[in-house]
């Protein structure tokens, strides 16, 4: 759980301005006027009430009440005040919504600091969440309060009501990037449980969902390499392969140089056995930053020699078939083998950074004894029986 920041709110202090001349008025409107001038702010409440009471349409009564309520820390109370007080008349809005705006903030910010407090006493999420579901009603197009009250019901496991919180959260703004983010794992964590429980639909319909709130934050920062990574993870969970090729296609189109599109468009053409194709997509990548070995480079040597390994068992398959269905009359096709060689080059590049990985060493030992390279397939395959006894 990372730590949040208090609102800096620029907000007009509200200050309750005492009456010094009484104007004539209810008796209760009187008694009111003058509890507030000594601050007894509970005698005029009672007063205040007993005047709406008697004449519901009575717009400084009202308004005086949800001052007087300010005083008392009841937010929700004054907010009720105000709204009977502007559906009697408009004399007090400027002030009125500078009440509000000054509830809000500190709603907000004590709602920050309960969230953070968290961490070391769970119990604070609830008051955290009560806080900020007030500044809600204070401020209810602020879609920075929406989305820390998701943040604070989801650290305290209402996930239904983070879901809720998030999506309003977006309605409101739909660039909010980090709100999508959240909505998205959320998703992903229920789909993972619904996985682990065996419930296979249930799972792909919570990663869809999850889904849905990637591609949002996609759309609004297309730029963030781990926008499109786990938008990519979440169609590939949901079985929605269509998308990712729409996806991976569309970003290289807009941006040739993109590292991770190029890997991600190369990684779906080879699982659908365009191995060519898939190539040229990795082979790509990797010029892009022809020296920087980090773990997409990696990955991205790996695949190259995967898709060549794949490309060659398919061709060997194809040729096998047609010498068996021709009774031996059709000669071998032999073009598996130059992919075969392919294979071994970049599987050989991958020992450079992956040496203790035994499965690299055991397609190895395959390949080179599908090219009768005895004596190397016989040490790669022992190689790889010692890393599996931990020698």
């Amino acid at each position: 759980m990372k730590q949040l920041t208090p609102l800096v709110a620029l907000v007009l202090a509200v200050v309750y301005v005492s009456v010094t001349g009484f104007q004539c008025g209810s008796a209760e409107i009187t008694t009111a006027k003058l509890a507030m001038q000594q601050r007894d702010w509970k005698k005029a409440e009672e007063s205040l009430m007993k005047e709406v009471a008697k004449n519901d349409k009575n717009e400084e009564a009202w308004y005086m009440l949800g001052q007087v309520r300010s005083e008392l820390k009841d937010h929700i109370g004054m907010d009720e005040a105000f709204t009977k007080a502007l559906a009697a008349g408009n004399s007090h809005k400027t002030e009125i919504d500078r009440y509000r705006l000054a509830a809000w903030a500190s709603n907000y910010n004590e709602g920050i600091a309960a969230y953070n407090e968290g961490r070391d006493d769970p119990a604070k999420y609830d008051k955290a969440v009560s806080l900020f579901k007030t500044a809600i009603v204070m401020a209810p197009d602020s879609a920075s309060t929406y989305y820390v009250a998701g943040l604070a019901s989801y650290a305290k496991k209402d996930n239904n009501q983070a879901i809720s919180f998030l999506k309003t959260c977006l309605q409101k703004d739909p660039r909010r990037t980090e709100a999508a983010r959240v909505l998205g794992d959320l998703h992903m964590n229920q789909g993972n449980a619904k996985a682990d429980a065996k419930d296979e639909s249930g799972a792909i319909a919570e990663y869809r969902l999850a889904a849905d709130a990637l591609l949002k934050a996609y759309e609004a920062d297309p730029k963030d390499p781990e926008n499109i990574r786990s938008l990519i993870t979440a169609y590939e969970l949901s079985k929605q392969d269509d998308k990712i090729l729409e996806l991976t296609s569309d970003c290289i189109k807009q941006d040739k140089f993109n590292r991770l599109c190029r890997y991600a468009y190369g990684l779906y053409l080879i699982k659908k056995d365009r191995f060519e194709d898939g190539i040229t997509q990795f082979q790509k990548m990797i010029e892009i930053e022809p020296d920087n070995k980090d773990d997409m480079y990696q990955d991205g040597v790996y695949n190259v020699g995967v898709a060549y390994q794949n490309w060659g068992v398919a061709l060997k398959a194809e040729s096998d078939k047609k010498v068996e269905d021709s009774k031996g009359k059709e000669k071998a096709d032999l073009r598996y083998k130059d992919k075969f060689k392919s294979a071994v080059t970049y599987f050989e590049k991958v020992t450079e950074f992956k040496k203790d990985d035994p499965t690299i060493y055991q397609a190895l030992g395959r390949l080179y004894a599908n090219l009768n390279m005895t004596k190397e397939a016989k040490a790669a395959f022992d190689t790889a029986d010692k890393l599996l006894k931990g020698e």
